[in-house]
């Protein structure tokens, strides 16, 4: 880029300050976003070690489902403990906490996981606080970073979960033995001491946040961080916004789990089984990059939510046909396959982790956030029990998978038709909104 284009020094510990094309000075807090990506690696590596637990002989193949359902459920319930402490102590403290909780699970795990009960609580725990650690992370984000660039950064930062997956896999790829794989679990102490570290020295508390609680003005928080963005004009209802995000969610998380854990160990050879979850995570890493850097801020919302999973869909049914005619197993085609079905994968992860935060007021958006994924995580939780509890015919999962994916898919026509555009907008206009209704009385 060149040098009068662009230029950047260091503001307050902390933060860069930008200034772009434009000569506008945006303050991007680049520590935070580095605090915020160490906490969804860490996300990563505990949405893969109960599969792992199950594939690296930790835990007795017949648990399988405990391994792809229990930390997910719980981590619905961690989803709506951590919203809650993002709008009651701050988006700094919840992250922490969630943080410390993940550090006291993997420990569990490191040193007693063959006590099968103590395993179980360590799913429960780190399940609760790695997947309650998104609802701060996403609400510090969109409330840090300037709206020219929030949506790269969401890409981006949770683009190290997938790297966390593959990290997590990779002992099992190498058939490590379960020794070594629990060491490599453990080293990814690292990580969440890291994001508390920089986190504690760094990270400040969001200027919405405590502009909403009364110690600063909103409008002047909101002006300060995004300059002269088009504020946002909210044109659906919270109930409408509440839909069609739990139903995009599930259908995403359905279609990571499945994809990387549930599918290949119920119907493929072990070997193909144990090398779609590196295969994949690395996939995603490649498209969160790619789609994050070029195409995610010059896309409007509406068009990259339908766009993904529409994708989803057609990869599905790509997948579900080749399987109905040819009943492989194994093979590079099937290794090809699967490997572009973690495309839209991530593509729809971006789609659905951009919104979720974009939809909600500040005042009550770690609570709003924490609900949507609640929802979302049992509900996948759920419905991956049903996948994966027994072994089905394939045609009787691959048809509730592309059920679930259909109605996401008009989920987005629906938000295509009714929604509104958040794409580089000042979430003022939430909060600009809310107030004008309370001030007149409305609901």
């Amino acid at each position: 880029m060149e040098a009068d284009s662009k230029s950047e020094k260091k503001g307050e510990a902390g933060y860069i300050v930008d200034s772009g094309k434009t000569g506008e000075k945006n303050k991007v807090p680049y520590a935070v976003l580095v605090a915020l990506a160490m906490g969804m690696l860490v996300y990563g590596v505990a949405e893969s070690y109960g599969p792992v637990s199950v594939v690296g002989g930790i835990l007795p193949s017949k648990y399988l489902f405990l391994g792809l359902s229990l930390p997910y459920i719980a981590g619905g319930v961690g989803a709506l403990l951590a919203g809650t402490l993002a709008d009651h102590i701050g988006r700094k403290g919840s992250f922490m906490v969630t943080s410390a909780m993940i550090v006291t699970g993997i420990a569990i795990f490191v040193f007693f996981s063959s006590d099968l009960i103590a395993l179980i609580i360590s799913f429960i725990l780190v399940g609760m606080a790695a997947i309650g650690l998104e609802t701060p992370i996403l609400s510090m984000i969109v409330e840090s970073v300037p709206a020219k660039i929030r949506g790269k950064s969401l890409v981006i930062v949770q683009n190290f979960g997938n790297i966390g997956v593959a990290v997590t896999f990779i002992p099992v790829l190498l058939h490590f033995s379960s020794f070594v794989s629990k060491t490599a679990i453990s080293l990814l102490f690292v990580a969440p001491i890291a994001a508390m570290g920089i986190s504690w020295l760094y990270m400040k508390e969001t200027s919405p946040w405590r502009a909403v609680h009364g110690v600063t003005d909103i409008e002047n928080a909101w002006q300060d961080q995004d300059g002269t963005a088009e504020p946002v004009k909210a044109g659906i209802s919270l109930p409408m916004r509440f839909l069609i995000l739990i139903v995009i969610g599930i259908a995403q998380d359905v279609a990571f789990l499945y994809f990387a854990y549930g599918v290949g160990y119920s119907y493929f050879t072990y070997t193909i089984a144990s090398e779609i979850p590196v295969l994949g995570g690395l996939t995603m890493v490649v498209a969160g990059i790619v789609f994050g850097i070029f195409f995610v801020d010059k896309i409007s919302r509406k068009s990259f939510t339908i766009f993904s999973y529409g994708i989803l869909v057609g990869l599905w049914a790509l997948l579900w046909g080749f399987e109905a005619i040819t009943h492989s197993s194994t093979g590079l085609l099937l290794i090809v396959l699967m490997a572009l079905l973690f495309i839209p994968g991530e593509l729809t992860w971006a789609a659905r982790g951009m919104l979720e935060p974009e939809l909600f007021p500040t005042r009550h958006r770690g609570t709003y956030v924490s609900l949507v994924r609640f929802s979302v995580w049992v509900g996948a939780g759920l419905v991956m029990v049903l996948l994966t509890y027994t072994t089905l015919p394939f045609i009787i999962p691959a048809t509730t998978v592309m059920a679930i994916f259909v109605l996401s898919l008009g989920m987005t026509v629906l938000w295509q038709v009714k929604g509104f555009e958040t794409q580089s907008k000042s979430l003022s206009g939430l909060d600009s909104s809310m107030a004008n209704k309370h001030i007149t009385g409305k609901k």
